[in-house]
C-alpha cells in the first residue's frame, strides 16, 4: 500500500550513496546529494514510526468494499475505477473517494508532511 521504494530500501539507498562518497562532487551536486540522502532517511524514519497500524483504516475500508484475497483489493479498486463503475455519483463512489483521500493523506504524512502543513492539514492527525 505504500509507495516504492519502501522505507528500508530508501535507507539502503542512502547508505549506498554515503559509501560511494559525495565529498568529491562539485558543491551544488554535493548539496543536492546530501539533501537526497537526508530526505530518504526522513521518509524511512516516518514510515517506520507510523508502522503498519497507520494503514489499518485503509485496509479495513478496502475489505468493506471488496471480498477475497486482501492482496488483490487494490487491483480490484483500480479495475473498478478504470471500468467507469464509479463515475456516477453514488454512496459507493463516496466511500471510495474517502478511502483514496485517507490514503493520500497518510502517504503525505510519511513522504512530505511539510506539504500538508503548508496547506493547512495537520501532518500528524489520523
Amino acid at each position: 500500500m505504500r509507495d516504492l521504494p519502501s522505507g528500508p530500501e530508501l535507507e539502503s539507498l542512502a547508505r549506498e550513496w554515503e559509501e560511494r562518497g559525495i565529498d568529491g562532487l562539485p558543491p551544488k551536486e554535493r548539496a543536492t546529494a546530501a539533501a537526497m540522502i537526508e530526505r530518504c532517511r526522513a521518509i524511512a524514519r516516518r514510515e517506520a514510526a507510523a508502522g503498519t497500524d497507520a494503514l489499518a483504516p485503509i485496509r479495513a475500508a478496502l475489505a468493506a468494499l471488496y471480498v477475497g484475497d486482501q492482496s488483490k483489493h487494490f487491483a480490484q479498486l483500480a479495475a473498478e475505477i478504470r471500468s467507469g463503475a464509479l463515475d456516477a455519483p453514488s454512496a459507493r463512489r463516496d466511500r471510495v473517494l474517502a478511502l483514496l483521500w485517507s490514503l493520500t493523506l497518510q502517504k503525505l504524512r510519511e513522504s512530505n508532511p511539510r506539504f500538508l502543513a503548508a496547506h493547512g492539514y495537520d501532518p500528524g492527525a489520523r
